[in-house]
């Protein structure tokens, strides 16, 4: 009996915020993020090994203001690749092709906008009053990694910078 070991694929978020110009604002918005999580990735598969996670964007309106419109647009950067198809996944010297998509069809690569990639906009209304106060938009993340891919045993990474302007 042989026992293999899969690879297994994570990826690591981090945060970045850029709030609006102006002198004062009556409303601030964060991002929150529930990574993708590939789990072991099967080299021999047909199959493409599909995951997904999600960025939850936050707005809370600044009590003693008015109502508000917010538009915002979320971006992800290229992570260790540098290039936004394919993105690359690491484990040590191993590498894995993969990509993050806006679109449940995997079609729209998530990206900043730039190299064929798309933004994800968003719009919320804010403002006081019970239930007005704080507004949350989730968008999902669809990530896939293609079938058949030679991979050695590790555990496969990359980081991801999710950036918010609004």
């Amino acid at each position: 009996m042989i026992l293999l070991r899969a690879p297994t694929v994570a990826l690591v978020f981090a945060c970045a915020v850029l709030a609006p110009s102006r002198a004062v604002a009556s409303y601030g918005c964060s991002v929150a993020v529930v990574g993708v999580n590939f789990g072991a990735y099967d080299s021999v598969a047909a199959a493409p090994d599909d995951s997904a996670g999600r960025v939850d964007v936050r707005c809370t309106n600044v009590p003693g203001t008015g109502v508000d419109n917010v538009a915002y647009s979320v971006a992800l950067s290229p992570g260790s690749a540098g290039t936004f198809n394919p993105r690359r996944l690491a484990a040590g010297a191993g590498r894995l092709d993969y990509n993050l998509f806006r679109d449940a069809g995997r079609m729209q690569v998530w990206g900043n906008g730039t190299s064929g990639s798309f933004l994800v906009p968003g719009t919320m209304r804010i403002g006081p009053g019970q239930g007005n106060s704080t507004r949350t938009n989730t968008h999902d993340i669809f990530g896939r990694v293609p079938a058949q891919q030679d991979a050695a045993i590790g555990a496969y990474t990359d980081t991801i910078v999710v950036t918010l302007t609004f």
